[in-house]
């Protein structure tokens, strides 16, 4: 997964199955937007941030190495899951899916994970 406004990419969390399988990974659905299942992605840069009186930390390279904490804050569920495919009776998670932080940044996945080594 990766956000918007992150520096860094990170797994989704599952910390209890809800019994569904793809190639031997759970599969997840609408309701698992939570701080459980939602980590964190390194720093935010989200121009709500930046708004504020937020200090970066910047090399000589120009690359930041430090800043606030991406702390994420959803309020809503994942949007287009797939309707027509249930997961403990609620609409699965696809590549498709999204959340939207309070931050403004935006929560998308990189891959399917069905074929990552764990």
């Amino acid at each position: 997964m990766r956000c918007t406004c992150g520096t860094h990419s990170r797994r989704i969390n599952l910390p209890e199955s809800h019994g569904s399988y793809v190639n031997g990974k759970p599969m997840m659905n609408e309701d698992d937007n939570t701080s459980e299942n939602v980590p964190y992605f390194g720093i935010c840069f989200s121009p709500k941030m930046a708004a504020g009186e937020i200090v970066y930390l910047i090399s000589e390279q120009g690359e930041n190495i430090g800043g606030p904490p991406c702390m994420p804050e959803i309020f809503n569920k994942w949007v287009l899951p797939k309707e027509n495919a249930k997961v403990d009776n609620k609409p699965a998670l696809t590549t498709q899916s999204f959340l939207t932080c309070a931050m403004e940044g935006r929560i998308y996945f990189l891959s399917d994970g069905q074929h990552d080594s764990d």
